[in-house]
């Protein structure tokens, strides 16, 4: 396959905002409760909007009791395939964790994972159909072959292009690798059944191996699921059903790239949003039960950038006596806002509590 493309100035602006979000988000920090939770919606979302645009009619809340059901019992074909796709995340956790390549086998097992039926075996790549019989994607109201991918003889020497390729191009951008590691495995549709959603999830783990998984956070499957026609329309960008009409070579890949970039654009700009108002969370909690002077402290070691301070210019600042300071010190002490930082009797100096370090002024309320 020829997997070429130009960047355009749409591309180029996409890219740039999913810099910008991930730039912003990597600073950010969030307690680990909301940290927790954020990745467990977007693995719900992942899983439930993956498996809807292939057609299961499970709700979200549907598909949240399913992966939350403790009981080992005999699931329907919906329940089975919305756990199967939770168990395929769950790999490639684990797999990135370990910093497992792309290879041959990789992509096997993850398709085992996603259209196992109970116990997990290998399912092979699609073999030779019967003579007369048209392996092919067919559209769902006018029965017409929508797509007609390589013929099975191609798909080995296909995969082990597309896997040379992704080696030899770790220099592009994780989004756009993303993109078309997608779009290629689609195409060249090496399954009888799971095509899409092998697809997503390689995506996903693309984007994971490049840290451009926003942390965890990342879901854009929803997005697709919103624009159903856009998202078909865009990985097909207009070429003929038959893959040897001119799909094993688009001249214009950057269509796909294009619209898989804007999405994940829009997913940055939300995540961060979300990531956002959940750090301020913690920051309320933190500031919770804290008076005037305890707040004015902060401002000061805030604004200042000290971590260790000490008795003397405390009392410069608040304008009080040494001996009422020391009461003061010892208050902020039992508060956890302050950590002795010397001496055992009688303390010198002192450290700001590491949770208080992460705060910003504008936090506290000063708008000054």
């Amino acid at each position: 396959m020829k997997l070429s493309f130009k960047y355009t100035n749409n591309l180029v602006d996409s890219l740039l905002k999913i810099e910008k979000y991930k730039t912003a988000l990597d600073y950010l920090l969030l307690p680990t409760r909301e940290k927790q939770k954020l990745m467990y919606e977007a693995k719900l979302k992942k899983t439930h909007f993956s498996t809807s645009i292939e057609g299961n009619v499970l709700s979200y809340n549907q598909v949240e009791r399913v992966i939350n059901e403790k009981k080992d019992i005999r699931k329907l074909t919906a329940e089975q395939e919305v756990k199967n796709y939770w168990d395929a995340l769950t790999f490639l956790e684990e797999e990135n964790s370990k910093n497992t390549r792309i290879d041959k086998e990789f992509i096997l097992k993850l398709h085992d994972i996603i259209q196992k039926n109970g116990k997990l075996t290998r399912i092979p790549f699609r073999g030779q159909t019967a003579p007369g019989v048209l392996f092919a994607v067919y559209d769902s109201v006018t029965k017409q072959p929508e797509y007609i991918p390589p013929e099975w003889v191609d798909i080995d020497p296909l995969i082990d292009e597309l896997i040379i390729w992704y080696d030899n191009n770790q220099n592009l951008p994780a989004p756009i690798l993303s993109a078309i590691m997608h779009y290629a495995l689609v195409t060249i549709h090496p399954f009888n059944d799971g095509n899409g959603r092998t697809s997503r999830a390689l995506a996903t783990y693309v984007l994971m191996q490049h840290n451009y998984d926003f942390k965890g956070f990342n879901s854009f499957e929803e997005y697709y699921m919103s624009d159903l026609n856009g998202y078909y329309e865009s990985i097909q960008m207009g070429l003929p059903a038959l893959f040897y009409s001119g799909r094993e070579n688009p001249p214009h890949l950057e269509i796909w790239i294009e619209y898989f970039c804007k999405i994940m654009s829009l997913n940055a700009e939300k995540i961060y949003d979300q990531a956002l108002e959940a750090s301020k969370k913690e920051s309320n909690e933190l500031l919770k039960g804290l008076n005037k002077k305890d707040l004015t402290l902060l401002r000061y070691c805030l604004e200042n950038g000290i971590k260790v301070i000490k008795n003397k210019e405390v009392a410069d600042l608040f304008g009080v006596t040494p001996r009422a300071i020391s009461k003061w010190m010892n208050e902020w002490v039992e508060k956890g806002i302050l950590v002795p930082n010397s001496g055992v009797e009688r303390i010198t100096s002192y450290t700001l509590a590491f949770k208080y370090e992460k705060l910003k002024v504008s936090d506290l309320g000063f708008t000054n």
